[in-house]
């Protein structure tokens, strides 16, 4: 009766194990269950109802109990290797490339009531992150513009943003999709013309600033964003120093590598 019994509890518990992984430590430590996500830094497994944390680092090996046969099945665990398909490779780094439709936009001189609507204009923007959890990653980015023409004020006027940017989106699901939102820090440099510094003379640049919200989905990234882009000047008619503030909202599309 106890081998009956031993017999039943060994079928129950190997029955339990069919689509499972085992994930071995190099201290000899094994965890059985099904692994949630991982990246290149970290696992997650769930494991009886509880969701373990493991580090990359200290996984010697990953060996998948039963295959669909029955059949006992070892895999290597590595980067290459999603195992089942129900985890997505998330990228620790990101490039990003976009391109930007200046919808809207508002140019004045601080302290003046005269505001000039600028037309519309396109924004080529490069960036790079760095993850250091999933949810979290930091970069650096720049922003060219298209020159465009003012229509209350003489000349036409272009800014070079360069910036820090901070970024937190969700965990990357397949087919490498996720949602974010970013913010963006930096310093943007002026470009006025010929015909528009005949009014002013000194510009600067100044303190450049944006948030956007975005989706990613199959590599391909579009976003809403709102930038702040700021400059100096000397007006010549008045010999006074000015504020310039320009602000833009853009729609863009880009690619993720």
């Amino acid at each position: 009766m106890k081998k009956i019994i031993s017999l039943l509890m060994i079928i129950t518990f190997f029955t339990g194990l069919v689509y499972a992984e085992k994930i071995i430590m190099k201290d000899g430590k094994e965890y059985v269950g099904n692994i949630h996500h991982q990246d290149d830094n970290v696992i997650f497994v769930v494991q009886k109802e509880e969701l373990i944390k493991l580090n990359r680092a200290d996984v010697k090996e990953i060996v998948v109990v039963q295959d669909k046969d029955g059949k006992n099945k070892k895999k290597r665990d590595s980067l290459a290797d999603n195992l089942k398909n129900n985890t997505v490779e998330t990228k620790n780094t990101e490039f990003i490339l976009q391109l930007g439709y200046d919808f809207q936009s508002r140019y004045l001189h601080k302290g003046e009531d005269e505001k000039s609507v600028s037309p519309k204009g396109i924004t080529f923007s490069a960036k790079y992150y760095h993850y250091f959890i999933d949810e979290l990653g930091i970069g650096i980015g720049a922003n060219l513009q298209s020159s465009r023409e003012l229509d209350t004020l003489p000349g036409r006027v272009y800014f070079v943003p360069a910036y820090l940017s901070l970024k937190l989106r969700s965990i990357p699901t397949e087919p490498y999709k996720y949602g974010y939102v970013c913010a963006n820090v930096g310093y943007n440099l002026f470009f006025p013309n010929s015909k528009y510094t005949a009014h002013i003379d000194n510009e600067k640049g100044g303190l450049f600033y944006s948030i956007g919200l975005g989706f990613v989905y199959k590599h391909i990234l579009m976003e809403l964003a709102v930038s702040i882009h700021n400059a100096k000047a000397n007006l010549k008619t008045t010999n006074y120093d000015i504020d310039i503030e320009y602000k833009t909202y853009t729609l863009s599309m880009g690619y993720v590598f």
